[in-house]
């Protein structure tokens, strides 16, 4: 092999390997939330089909309306996974960009979830029991909404 082709497929490995590091740098930074959300869902195998909004959801703020009334602008990521046939499952993690704000956040998914178990109560009354089991959690600057079958295994999930 010539010197010119060597140097050629050096520079050519170089730039694929240093593609392939960028592509993995990005994956981190989206993935931090992402890994929390994929342990929680795996915790529960009774869950139905769950359609999710996130911050990373073209219209995230409109979708985030549907889980809280805090101002989008707290926020620094969120999930929201919830039964695509409308059962009472409901997983949330919300990362607040500043602790001051976790109060609020949790308040308003406490309000989010007596406004589900009404909902539940007139419109699927066997749901209710599983929505009156829904739990609120603070872990440093997040703030989760457990709703599902097997909520403990989920809570442990989240950590």
């Amino acid at each position: 092999m010539t010197k010119a082709k060597t140097i050629k497929l050096t520079a050519l490995l170089l730039l694929v390997v240093c593609a392939a590091l960028f592509a993995s740098g990005c994956g981190a930074e989206k993935s931090a939330l992402g890994a929390v959300k994929e342990a929680m869902l795996a915790a529960d195998d009774t869950m139905p089909e769950m359609k999710e909004a996130s911050s990373e959801s073209e219209d995230a703020e409109k979708l985030f309306g549907s889980l809280s009334d805090v101002s989008y602008d707290k926020v620094k990521d969120y999930f929201l996974c919830y039964a695509a046939d409308g059962t009472a499952y409901e997983i949330a993690v919300v990362e607040m960009k500043d602790s001051s704000d976790v109060g609020e956040m949790k308040d308003s998914i406490v309000r989010h979830i007596q406004k589900r178990k009404e909902l539940y109560k007139n419109y699927a009354p066997d749901q209710l029991t599983q929505a009156e089991g829904s739990r609120v959690l603070v872990k440093g600057n997040r703030v989760a909404l457990v709703m599902c079958a097997k909520t403990d295994e989920v809570i442990k999930a989240f950590g």
